[in-house]
């Protein structure tokens, strides 16, 4: 078990917390197998959260901000690597998303905690969507102000941003499910696709070439 002296209490009940979510999933956790497990009385688990819910949401704070500071830091590994847009790009959302693909898949109760976090959790993950958002943003900003990337004149930074980590959501809850181990190449090879296109349009034998607008 981890020593408690090496976490605030707090931080180290929710560590406790998060291992026994994933190892029964959210309905059969209970706030007395979670003090059991942390070695602390129930009392003192309620001391810090009212409920379960409340611990739950808190853990789930914890899971996210936890991905953040690795997306952060996996961006700042990489620039310092002299990496480009694309592979600053994919650490982040291997750190961001591929961790938390990685977290909840290892939990043999993964829907019903996924479920869980979709209806109770809704406002953190906004939270720290909106967080990573920036994050992109601002990176793909300064590869643009150091002359690095030149965006299409009808893109904006916000857009990219954004087809950067639906893409990455997206390839989270595909069927079936992606491997954990090989999803960074996933991520990797759809922001390659972004950022290089997937090919050119040309116009269809009726078509004059100035006119590539979709008819009916």
């Amino acid at each position: 078990m981890t020593s408690m002296t090496n976490f605030a209490p707090r931080d180290y009940l929710l560590i406790q917390a998060d291992k026994v979510f994933n190892a029964f999933g959210y309905r059969h956790t209970s706030m007395g197998e979670i003090a059991r497990v942390a070695g602390v009385s129930r009392q003192g688990l309620y001391h810090h959260f009212a409920n379960k819910p409340q611990l739950f949401a808190a853990v789930i704070e914890m899971v996210h901000a936890d991905t953040i500071n690795e997306a952060a830091a996996a961006r700042d590994a990489a620039r310092t690597g002299g990496a480009g847009l694309e592979d600053v790009v994919t650490a982040m959302l291997d750190a961001r998303f591929g961790e938390l693909l990685r977290a909840v898949m290892s939990s043999p109760h993964h829907d019903e905690l996924l479920d869980e976090i979709s209806k109770r959790c809704a406002d953190v993950v906004t939270a720290h969507a909106i967080r990573f958002h920036k994050m992109l943003i601002e990176v793909i900003q300064d590869e643009i102000d150091s002359g690095r990337f030149r965006l299409a004149d009808d893109v904006r930074p916000d857009d990219l941003a954004l087809a950067f980590a639906t893409i990455a959501r997206g390839i989270n809850i595909k069927q079936p499910p992606p491997n954990p181990g090989d999803v960074r190449d996933d991520y990797a090879r759809h922001v390659r696709l972004i950022l290089r296109g997937a090919g050119v349009l040309t116009p269809q034998p009726d078509m004059p070439a100035s006119d590539h607008r979709c008819r009916s």
